[in-house]
């Protein structure tokens, strides 16, 4: 089915394509403070992002409080927009083509194809943040929206695919004519990057100049977020793409497949033999919002369709601006969550049975117990059972958090947490039990000695010693042979408890210096 007649109302609908990524917990100040003094290449006083709040409407007042904490609060989550005065630098108002096995996709930045809201970065002081990208076709046509929600998301060249963009600079003299030359933005190489290996550009080039740059440091911040200061999380080089898709002229016959093929992002060629399981209505990740309308649950990505919406203000307009701000928020919440608990699972298997021979036991038990207090952060102020009080909010927040298996996930990395805990607290109790064991065998020893050989000592002690060998007193003999061997005995009880292991160590650790 080729969805003949149908077309896709440009006002209404739009996608969003969500990059995510992980960065150090302990940077979250830093890049804060860098990314909202970074200023726009070439221009003087003007800043490459702009503070924004969360969307407050209808959030429950500790939610609030933690995505737009007051003043007496420390921020836990800051967010911000690309200023408009970049998207000339950047290209948003160029003409881009989106180049596939398939077809060639016309496509635009931001709102009404003006380059305008084009771009959102979040970061969450747990370690999370996502660069949000708001792109869409140029056509109104459904397949055309099909190929480009499956094909754009690739950042990397991925399934054949790469960006093209030219600028008008002019008209032609002759023909009167508006002339064009190829364009690439210069934060992200310029032109040279059509010149360089295969003639292809992918829009990962453009992610990574522009995550790079907004975390450029000013002179008084400190030099190391200059590189790049920020790691994958999701599926490398993938973006996860949230869609709001008012279909009007849509045969009802064809719905479900549509549902299908947003379900599974799959392009026009893809996905059209689905199973009849595959098309029931009471698919558990399509839930109903109203007549012909759905919300569309995959751990790729979210979906709303709207087939033949009445044409009215709240259809056509509120809901609308409810998806791409409210339900938009929802997802942002829903996918921290999710990589939260992705990152700290990481953390412990990557630290619980690290090299013995690079981390010792304190070092360990140090990044455990930061690993613990992340998690304990993390319940507290970022593990919502409930986000918003309306119901069609709160429907859809819960669904996600059954699709993207949040409570499995935090139960697991709980498990881990715990588990990790005890250990720590099982070895700290057997190097103490250790160290009890050589002090009581060297103390023990030596007071054996001293007790079995001073009763045989009569010779009354001098108050005026002198100082050499053959005069010192038997008690005082007795005291130092007490005493060596009382060391002796800890040293071996020292050994046969571990302690070879430690010395051997340090012997291999000494080779490979």
């Amino acid at each position: 089915m080729n969805f003949n007649g149908a077309t896709t109302d440009q006002n209404g609908s739009f996608i969003y394509f969500v990059y995510p990524f992980l960065f150090e917990t302990a940077n979250f100040q830093t890049l804060k403070n860098s990314i909202s003094q970074t200023q726009i290449p070439a221009r003087q006083n003007q800043m490459l992002w702009e503070s924004q709040t969360f969307p407050k409407d209808d959030l429950l007042f500790h939610v609030a409080n933690y995505l737009n904490p007051t003043d007496n609060h420390p921020p836990t989550a800051s967010l911000w927009k690309l200023n408009e005065a970049a998207r000339d630098i950047l290209g948003f108002r160029a003409q881009w083509e989106l180049i596939t096995p398939i077809a060639k996709i016309p496509f635009n930045f931001g709102e009404a194809g003006e380059g305008n809201k084009a771009a959102q970065l979040a970061l969450f002081q747990i370690g999370v943040g996502f660069l949000t990208i708001r792109a869409q076709p140029e056509s109104n046509n459904i397949n055309q929206w099909l190929n480009f929600l499956h094909y754009f998301r690739f950042l990397e060249g991925q399934q054949g695919t790469h960006i093209k963009a030219q600028r008008r600079i002019g008209l032609n003299p002759d023909t009167k004519q508006p002339q064009f030359e190829p364009f690439f933005p210069e934060i992200a190489g310029g032109n040279d990057q059509y010149q360089a290996g295969k003639n292809q550009v992918h829009f990962g080039q453009i992610v990574t100049a522009l995550l790079k740059k907004s975390a450029l440091p000013p002179t008084e911040l400190p030099e190391p977020t200059s590189k790049q200061w920020w790691t994958e999380v999701f599926i490398p080089g993938q973006m996860l793409p949230f869609t709001a898709l008012f279909a009007d002229n849509l045969p009802p016959d064809e719905t479900q497949l549509l549902l299908y093929k947003l379900q599974n992002l799959f392009h026009e060629k893809q996905g059209n033999y689905p199973a009849p399981e595959d098309l029931e209505p009471n698919n558990p990740t399509w839930l109903p919002y109203a007549s012909r309308q759905w919300f569309i649950f995959s751990l790729e990505g979210g979906s709303f369709l709207a087939a033949d919406a009445p044409k009215n203000d709240f259809f056509r307009k509120t809901l609308p601006s409810h998806l791409r701000d409210q339900y938009f928020l929802l997802f942002l919440i829903a996918l921290h969550q999710r990589f939260t608990l992705m990152m700290l699972s990481s953390k412990v298997a990557i630290n619980w049975l690290s090299d013995s021979n690079k981390d010792t036991n304190s070092q360990r038990e140090q990044i455990f117990e930061e690993i613990r207090n992340q998690l304990l952060v993390f319940t507290a102020r970022g593990y919502f059972t409930q986000v918003m009080q309306r119901q069609h909010h709160h429907r859809c927040y819960r669904q996600w958090h059954e699709v993207f298996q949040i409570q499995e996930l935090y139960q697991e990395v709980n498990d881990e947490v715990r588990d990790m805990y005890e250990y720590s607290l099982m070895q700290q109790t057997r190097r103490l039990e250790t160290t009890i064991q050589v002090i009581g065998v060297a103390v023990g020893t030596g007071g054996i000695i001293a007790s079995s050989i001073a009763n045989y000592i009569q010779k009354p002690l001098s108050l005026k010693p002198t100082w050499k060998i053959d005069t010192i007193h038997p008690a005082v003999l007795v005291l130092l042979l007490s005493v060596a061997a009382g060391v002796a005995a800890g040293v071996v009880t020292w050994l046969s408890t571990g302690g070879w292991h430690w010395i051997l160590k340090g012997i291999q650790k000494r080779d490979k210096n």
